[in-house]
């Protein structure tokens, strides 16, 4: 299973003038890109192709586009040092992992249609006119799977790897005991 992108969500514990911080930060690095949103948030990419920071006025931040748990801690320790040097000071300071995004890849193709049914409406959205993805959830579990008929699964919704791995474990459990290809 692979991680394919993280977000992170956190506080500094105080308001934030979002002008002067996002002024502050492009008078220090050469590459801010800052986008308002509204005058309550901004969204600022401290390095082109980077990481996307949303900071609110209220102090609460998010952390989305990191690749790894590893490279959002990275994401978080480049954000703090920029609001060290331009004196943004951060009391009441938290933050945690809120999701990861995960793919992995079955091996075999799915016929979409088929398993559908077979998993039983209440656990699925399928409309392939509108998405070329089944969305599962698999009950008892707090991920949601996108299966794409190429044996394709995206995960999303767990915080842990653990988690993620045992929504495919539940799907290829599913697949066994209906016997269809991918199991």
């Amino acid at each position: 299973m692979q991680v394919v992108s993280t977000m992170g969500t956190g506080t500094l514990g105080r308001d934030i003038d979002l002008e002067a911080l996002v002024t502050e930060l492009e008078d220090q690095l050469p590459c801010v890109d800052s986008n308002f949103q509204s005058s309550s948030m901004v969204t600022i990419r401290i390095k082109e192709n980077g990481p996307a920071y949303t900071v609110y006025r209220t102090g609460s931040f998010q952390i989305r586009g990191a690749e790894s748990e590893d490279s959002l801690q990275d994401a978080l320790g480049r954000f703090r040092e920029c609001l060290a040097d331009i004196g943004v000071e951060s009391p009441g300071f938290e933050f945690e992992l809120s999701t990861l995004v995960c793919m992995e890849d079955l091996g075999q193709e799915l016929d979409l249609e088929t398993l559908a049914v077979a998993l039983g409406l209440n656990n699925i959205e399928y409309e392939p006119e509108q998405f070329p993805g089944l969305v599962f959830r698999p009950e008892g579990h707090q991920v949601t799977l996108l299966l794409f008929a190429s044996g394709k699964v995206i995960i999303g919704g767990a915080k842990k790897r653990g988690q993620a791995q045992a929504g495919v474990e539940r799907l290829k459990e599913e697949l066994t005991e209906l016997d269809l290809p991918g199991s």
